[in-house]
């Protein structure tokens, strides 16, 4: 480029060289005229991103039917544990008030053992005599038969019931329905009149949570061990879960049961650390309406 400058009449002339600027080769933006082709097609990024939550969502139902199958599996095998089912069952109920109380339950008929229970023997017996005693658990002393403890149920329904004649202060009155069928739900109903309870409540016993406590206190233990009959075929009932002595199996169930909260636990398996921690006594336990 030529420029032109006149100065005292005289014109002189010089030339301009503009400045280059090297461009980086590293430089995308700078090389590319067309950055928007670089990225993916939306198209085909909508498309892989529907076979994704597509698959995601298969597997997410695979899962589910998965659990559901294992629940009910689960659910069979505390049944026939809870009623002695084709086996037998022995049961120890502790709470934080009473002695432990002790059971032997064969197909849905308990009796209560004054005594000691004696599980069947942890070695093998070579006399053929004491095969049959050492079998099968036994009561060392009185059995009597009895009706199922009144500590023991495996579900509730729980109720706040508006009360039935006015008083100085209002309150309500929280009332359960007991019930023996696994259920991992709680239903619960607030501000029902008490009539509601008694419609509502089937295949239950129903009791004040007041009666409950001074019956059962604030927390009762269950502890299940189940012995199936030997002929047993495994597709009757999971048996994978009987990994005990003689291939018993263990069932927990506990309940913490006051007018701040309902707890539940249950494991089908043994769990000493959790029985001694759930039961052992605290300062809380001297308030009953805890």
């Amino acid at each position: 480029m030529v420029d032109k400058i006149m100065n005292d009449d005289k014109l002189k002339t010089f030339s301009i060289i503009p400045e280059t600027v090297e461009v980086p080769k590293n430089n995308l933006l700078l090389r590319s005229p067309n950055i928007s082709t670089k990225l993916p097609n939306s198209t085909n990024l909508k498309m892989k991103l529907e076979i994704i939550v597509h698959n995601a969502k298969h597997l997410a139902d695979s899962l589910k039917s998965q659990i559901l199958l294992v629940q009910q599996r689960e659910d069979v095998l505390k049944e026939a544990i809870f009623n002695g089912w084709m086996g037998v069952t022995t049961l120890t109920v502790t709470t934080l008030k009473r002695m432990p109380r002790k059971y032997i339950i064969r197909n849905g008929f308990w009796t209560l053992c004054n005594g000691i229970v004696q599980h069947p023997a942890t070695q093998d017996v070579t006399a053929a005599i004491f095969t049959e005693t050492y079998n099968s658990p036994k009561c060392i002393g009185q059995e009597v038969t009895t009706k199922p403890d009144p500590c023991v149920f495996n579900s509730i329904i729980k109720y706040d019931t508006v009360p039935t004649q006015r008083r100085l202060e209002y309150s309500e009155e929280e009332y359960l329905c007991l019930k023996s069928n696994f259920n991992n739900t709680l239903e619960q109903y607030f501000s029902v009149p008490k009539q509601l309870v008694n419609k509502t409540c089937k295949n239950g016993v129903i009791r004040s949570l007041a009666d409950n406590i001074s019956e059962c206190s604030l927390r009762v233990i269950s502890d299940y061990t189940y012995y199936p009959n030997k002929n047993l075929p495994a597709s009757h009932l999971p048996l994978e879960y009987c990994e005990g002595h003689h291939g018993s199996c263990k069932l927990i169930v506990a309940w913490h049961l006051s007018n701040t909260s309902v707890e539940n636990f249950e494991f089908i398996k043994d769990d000493p650390n959790f029985k001694s921690y759930f039961i052992k006594s605290g300062s809380y336990v001297n308030n009953p309406m805890y």
